[in-house]
């Protein structure tokens, strides 16, 4: 039997067709593991489950990729303000953003087997591809991509004709978007960090050709 999905970019149901015959790559935005994950965090994985469950169901083997980000979202500033009183508390005992990161890491997929979430194919961590991060973010700014701003790195958005078609949001729609407070080294509010330049009170910093972050 054939299958079908709606294709986004094309905006109509179209047959399914893969690179590989009976392969499809599916890629799911994991969590960021420094807090429980709450109900919205889990109804995306819900989603992304059953149509990896209907894709082998039509006979498909899925090779399922879940990112763990674990780092970018530990600071002392922030624990210091009581943003966070689970870090503060963490901390408070002595254990490292890292000891942290892994605890709510296992805690995620005890949550996922709990929902009866199947298991993605590999889980890789932000923290073990950050030389890949650098290098692509090099090649972007080759490309003229991308620019450097005292430590910092953006994507310009502006400079890549097709962003946003996949989802629509093109145009004043994706500045819609934009959050409220705007990164003045911006050159234009749609602009989004590849890079950021350390912050006082980062517990985990990585150095790069633009300096450490």
């Amino acid at each position: 039997m054939q299958l079908s999905i709606y294709d986004t970019l094309q905006r109509r149901v179209l047959p399914l067709t893969t690179e590989r015959a009976g392969e499809v790559r599916m890629y799911t935005c994991g969590p960021t593991v420094y807090r429980p994950a709450h109900l919205g965090n889990l109804r995306s994985y819900l989603l992304a489950d059953w149509i990896r469950r209907t894709l082998e169901h039509f006979g498909n083997t899925v090779v399922a990729i879940k990112n763990i980000t674990d780092v970018g979202h530990m600071r002392q500033d922030a624990v210091e303000r009581g943003e966070d009183k689970v870090i503060a508390a963490a901390l408070a005992e002595g254990k490292t953003p890292k000891q942290i990161a892994e605890f709510y890491e296992v805690r995620f997929h005890e949550d996922e087997q709990r929902l009866g979430i199947l298991p993605a194919t590999r889980f890789p961590r932000a923290t073990d591809h950050v030389p890949e991060m650098i290098s692509i973010i090099e090649r972007l700014i080759a490309r003229g991509l991308a620019y450097e701003v005292e430590g910092a790195v953006y994507f310009a958005v502006k400079r890549f004709a097709g962003y946003g078609r996949l989802s629509g949001n093109v145009g004043e729609a994706l500045r819609q978007g934009v959050r409220a407070e705007i990164d003045s080294n911006k050159r234009d509010p749609v602009d989004f960090a590849l890079w950021k330049k350390a912050e006082a009170g980062r517990a985990l910093t990585w150095e790069s050709p633009w300096g450490r972050g």
